[in-house]
């Protein structure tokens, strides 16, 4: 069995909405342009400042996706809730 398959579907869109984020403002294409105005910034500045608000949101999604699995995985190898602190031994 390859390695790819034993990954998590969680990885992968969590991968892509990361990638999304990343190549999308890379396409200058898409947004080289001053109309249309959005209270008078040019579409391109807007556009840009879009794209920021976007990222986190598919960065927070990711996190939470990502978070989830890594749960999962720690609870079925029995090494408990990545969230809570470990019980000191010395007390």
């Amino acid at each position: 069995m390859s390695r790819l398959s034993a990954v998590k579907p969680a990885y992968w869109i969590a991968g892509v909405l990361l990638a999304a984020t990343v190549i999308a403002p890379l396409i200058v294409s898409t947004y080289a342009k001053a109309e249309p105005r959005l209270w008078g910034f040019p579409f391109f500045y807007w556009y840009q400042l879009l794209w920021v608000v976007l990222s986190v949101f598919t960065v927070g999604i990711a996190y939470k996706l990502v978070m989830g699995e890594e749960r999962k995985r720690r609870a079925a190898q029995g090494l408990g809730d990545p969230d809570k602190p470990a019980k000191e031994a010395d007390r």
